[in-house]
């Protein structure tokens, strides 16, 4: 039963270190996104990316006309 708290605390480090990689990704995909978009418009601005993701994921959430 001693190991229960280690199990626990490596279970907890872990999940610290997959969110933690997660939001790095998450930092660099919006950053390429924004030089994506600033290639074409240079003025663009993070606003503009999260506009753009906003409404890519309304579409995405649309029922198909299928």
């Amino acid at each position: 039963m001693s190991n229960r708290p280690k199990d626990g605390q490596a279970e907890q480090d872990r999940m610290a270190a997959n969110l933690r990689r997660g939001i790095e990704l998450t930092e660099l995909a919006l950053a390429l996104r924004l030089a994506v978009l600033r290639q074409r418009k240079p003025e663009c601005t993070m606003k503009d990316v999260m506009h753009e993701i906003r409404l890519a994921k309304e579409q995405a959430w649309r029922p198909s006309r299928s």
